[in-house]
């Protein structure tokens, strides 16, 4: 017992003296618009928390609506503070608001109609837009897609994680899904960020603060939901999707996580710079 208080107590230490820095991307591109990269930051500490996205659209003419934002928990306060590095402002939100565009006006009237928008809400959340998207891709075809998974030989090391891949196809004579996915069994610095952000921010989920992902069973589920496949508790580094397809509006998708490492604390990197405009948000 001595000396599992003895680990426990070393462990603390390093926890407090450290921050977790989690960095995932997220790039599609689409028929009408080329590829869109956004990137996701997050950093955090005990009591302490910070989320930075970023839009990087590849064609010129969508590159208006690129740009730099985040949010910061505010050490010793409920609240939180947003910014925007492209308009060098920032501003400090109610306690339990993550609004990334309070400083916007898009959505402000939908207050007076927040029944109607909270049912909206619900029927979007039991939809994934992936199950959809294989959906739309064999809705009109004849043939019934036929599903091959074959694991690969070895291991594969992707942005510093030893991963497994998998590489799953759907596919008739006329349509084509592959998705690649390489995989660890486990990411405990992962847990151990995500355990400081529900300390912190009191929600029940903190995936909202993470790029959106895809996995092969997304697809699979949207073209049969009875093919067995057993669900695992790994987590995806990196996964790419190729559609040979004259259906949907997706080309390919790529998901990935760039970084994830512990570097010593450092209190100004929950901060903004100096030389950023407070703003005030109409509430």
């Amino acid at each position: 017992m001595r000396v599992a208080n003895v680990l426990f107590m070393l462990t603390l230490s390093i926890a407090q003296d450290m921050q977790i820095k989690y960095v995932t991307a997220y790039t599609i591109d689409v028929d009408w618009g080329g590829e869109i990269e956004t990137v996701s930051e997050i950093t955090a500490a005990p009591g302490y928390a910070k989320f930075n996205g970023k839009l990087n659209p590849k064609r010129w003419i969508f590159r208006l609506f690129g740009g730099e934002r985040g949010l910061i928990k505010v050490p010793g306060t409920d609240n939180v503070m947003g910014y925007s590095s492209k308009r060098e402002t920032y501003w400090v939100l109610p306690p339990g608001n993550f609004d990334l565009f309070a400083d916007k006006n898009w959505g402000r009237k939908q207050n007076e109609n927040t029944e109607e928008k909270e049912k909206k809400s619900s029927k979007r959340d039991g939809q994934n837009p992936f199950s959809e998207l294989s959906n739309d891709i064999f809705e009109n075809d004849d043939a019934n897609p036929h599903i091959e998974r074959i694991l690969s030989d070895g291991i594969e090391m992707v942005n510093g994680f030893r991963t497994k891949k998998w590489t799953t196809t759907i596919a008739t004579e006329s349509n084509r899904l592959v998705i690649e996915e390489w995989m660890v069994d486990a990411l405990p610095l992962k847990d151990s960020l995500y355990s400081y952000l529900l300390a912190i921010t009191e929600l029940d989920t903190v995936e909202n603060f993470n790029m959106p992902k895809f996995s092969s069973h997304d697809f699979i589920r949207g073209v049969d939901s009875s093919y067995a496949i057993a669900l695992s508790d790994e987590s995806i580094v990196l996964a790419k999707l190729s559609i040979d397809s004259d259906n949907g509006w997706v080309e390919s998708a790529l998901f990935e996580i760039r970084e994830l490492y512990t570097v010593p604390f450092d209190a100004s990197s929950f901060t903004v710079p100096e030389e950023y405009e407070r703003i005030e948000i109409e509430q």
